[in-house]
């Protein structure tokens, strides 16, 4: 990691980063500038962002409600405050926040859409649809305000209005308008194509989304992470890394791919009284990234983990914990589903002794077509831009499950995403034995859970279970060459 001497350079360099989404690269340099400056309120808003932008909204909303105790009311902070905290369901504070901003700045249609956008988010879209009538034509007539009406149009199951509404955006084509915008646009046109059968459509919609992404994906950076790991770990060594102290809360780590089934997982457990969800949190790397600082090794992760002590494994047992009463209400079990778990959760189990691990398979196909078609490169999932890469990402992924299901000393579970959509009753039944906890029959109707899902998938999982998409990868076989060669040892 690169040292940065100043507070600017460290924030400028972040910004660099988030800005070409290298998410994860961003994390470790403003963990590491905030050692330096550890009262750096641009370095802490920096980090509640980008917490936002990986939706990890917990960690967000405490950094936003600390940032904004000590300077209230700045329109920066309040509008940062407002997606966060609408991200973790709370959605009345969340608004009151956005019109404190839209009452100091003035700006009425940027507010009243942002409010749209909370409330689409959690599922109201009656409520979306009502405030976007507020505003005028000529507000209206913005790329953000479009977008938010095919969202709408789209919730409400209107695919052939929403197709309709995207292919007449005079500016979907044009150059000018900020390229995100037109990515996330080809992408809901071809969710939509592919809700009404119109597979090649909706196909050409989402590689045209992929050929203008302007990203640019490190292959040696990101798949370095799953062989410097599996060629560092064997299992004596495992063995001999110092295990934290057992703790009152039970973190459980669901461990599998992006479109795998996590949201869902964590859906269903919302229904249970002892399981808080904590969605993609990143503890896990801000620990990873602080096994250097204790343990003062001269290598770097994961090789520093040879240097580890007991007091360093406790201390970070420690923060590990503290991250969490931030919202699990004195509940024993909470989840975290954070991608990066395939390469830290035996790191993590040794930390955290009282933790379970939950790994969760797809089909490689299914996930694939799953990845490509949605939306993943505005949350840092830049390898989806390829099909080759998608295939090696989910062998790579496999490699690690399998070799953490021999090496783990905490209690595993394996799911099969498609066990737990044919045949929910049985899957749930187990996955709650396995938690060492009380049936609840309300883990049956995940689909009234009052759980927001902070991810990609907020829209699917607050409906019933269904299997249409077990096998979804049949409707677009001819164009997966590429990924069937790289998984071909696994279907």
């Amino acid at each position: 990691m690169v040292q940065f001497y100043t507070e600017e350079e460290t924030s400028k360099a972040a910004k660099k980063l988030i800005s070409k989404k290298l998410f994860q690269l961003a994390k470790v340099t403003l963990h590491e500038g905030l050692r330096t400056f550890p009262e750096s309120r641009s370095l802490r808003f920096l980090i509640g962002h980008l917490a936002t932008e990986t939706r990890d909204f917990y960690t967000a909303s405490r950094i936003f409600e600390e940032l904004l105790e000590e300077d209230p009311g700045k329109v920066e902070l309040l509008h940062a405050a407002g997606q966060a905290f609408g991200g973790t369901g709370r959605v009345d504070e969340a608004i009151e926040l956005t019109k404190q901003v839209i009452k100091k700045t003035g700006k009425k249609a940027q507010g009243f859409l942002s409010i749209a956008d909370i409330y689409e988010r959690n599922n109201r879209t009656d409520d979306a649809e009502e405030i976007l009538q507020q505003l005028t034509d000529e507000q209206r007539n913005t790329a953000s305000h479009r977008g938010m009406t095919a969202r709408i149009l789209i919730a409400k199951k209107e695919y052939a209005k929403a197709i309709d509404f995207i292919l007449s955006m005079e500016d979907i084509e044009d150059s000018s308008v900020q390229l995100s915008w037109r990515i996330m646009t080809y992408f809901m046109l071809c969710k939509a194509y592919d809700r009404l059968g119109e597979y090649d459509k909706a196909w050409e919609a989402a590689k045209h989304a992929h050929d203008i992404d302007e990203s640019s994906f490190d292959e040696d950076q990101f798949f370095g992470q799953f062989v410097d790991m599996r060629a560092f770990m064997t299992k004596e060594l495992f063995e001999a890394l110092p295990e934290g102290p057992t703790t009152s809360v039970e973190p459980l780590f669901i461990v599998g791919n992006p479109r795998s089934g996590t949201s869902l997982l964590e859906q269903i457990m919302s229904m249970h009284p002892d399981i808080e969800n904590g969605g993609e949190m990143s503890i896990g790397l801000k620990m990873q990234t602080d096994v250097s600082l204790l343990t003062d090794s001269f290598h770097s992760w994961p090789t520093n983990l040879i240097d580890l002590r007991s007091s360093d494994a406790e201390v970070l047992g420690q923060d590990y914990c503290q991250s969490v009463e931030f919202f699990r209400a004195g509940k024993k079990i909470v989840s975290n589903k954070a991608l990066n778990l395939p390469t830290q959760v035996g790191f993590l189990s040794k930390i955290l002794p009282s933790s379970r691990a939950i790994l969760l398979h797809r089909h490689p196909l299914d996930n694939a077509v799953s990845c490509y078609t949605t939306n993943l490169l505005q949350a840092g999932h830049l390898y989806t831009n390829s099909l080759k890469s998608l295939g090696r990402a989910w062998v790579e992924r496999k490699k690690m499950a399998d070799m953490w299901l021999d090496m783990l000393q905490i209690p595993v579970m394996e799911l099969h995403y498609e066990n737990l959509v044919a045949d929910q009753r049985k899957e749930t039944e187990r996955i709650i034995e396995f938690l060492d906890l009380p049936w609840q029959e309300d883990c049956m109707e995940f689909h009234k859970s009052k759980y927001v899902a902070r991810t990609i998938s907020y829209d699917q999982v607050n409906k019933k279970m269904y299997s249409t998409s077990s096998g979804r990868w049949k409707n677009y076989e001819k164009h997966l060459g590429p990924v069937m060669d790289a998984v071909s040892d696994y279907i």
